[in-house]
């Protein structure tokens, strides 16, 4: 198993998508350890808008440290706004060998 060595801090972790068939969204982990080499369209907007500098630093994974403090503020706000609440739109929450990824989305989920 892998262990997550990148933590990030949100202010925020619900938000508004444009997105045709979801109107919110949580991404509590930016990057992706897969590593895909086709143009992977999270990576290049992560990289276009300054989230990442580095194919190298996508595939290392940052998890939002506060993510489940952020839930419990951000879930009674937004409670009766969503339809529905799509679980990363930007990479795999139950990423290949990094357990730490799989327990908070888990536990997301369960919020």
């Amino acid at each position: 198993m892998k262990k997550v060595t990148n933590f990030i801090r949100r202010k925020s972790l619900i938000y508004k998508t444009a997105v045709e068939y979801g109107d919110y969204t949580i991404n509590h982990v930016q990057g992706c350890s897969h590593g895909c080499r086709y143009p992977c369209y999270a990576f290049l907007m992560a990289k276009r808008f300054g989230k990442v500098k580095s194919y190298e630093q996508w595939v290392e994974p940052s998890l939002v440290e506060n993510a489940l403090e952020l839930l419990d503020k951000e879930i009674p706000k937004f409670k009766d706004k969503i339809n529905s609440l799509h679980l990363c739109f930007t990479t795999d929450p139950f990423m290949y060998k990094y357990d730490e990824i799989s327990n908070i989305s888990i536990e997301i989920i369960k919020k």
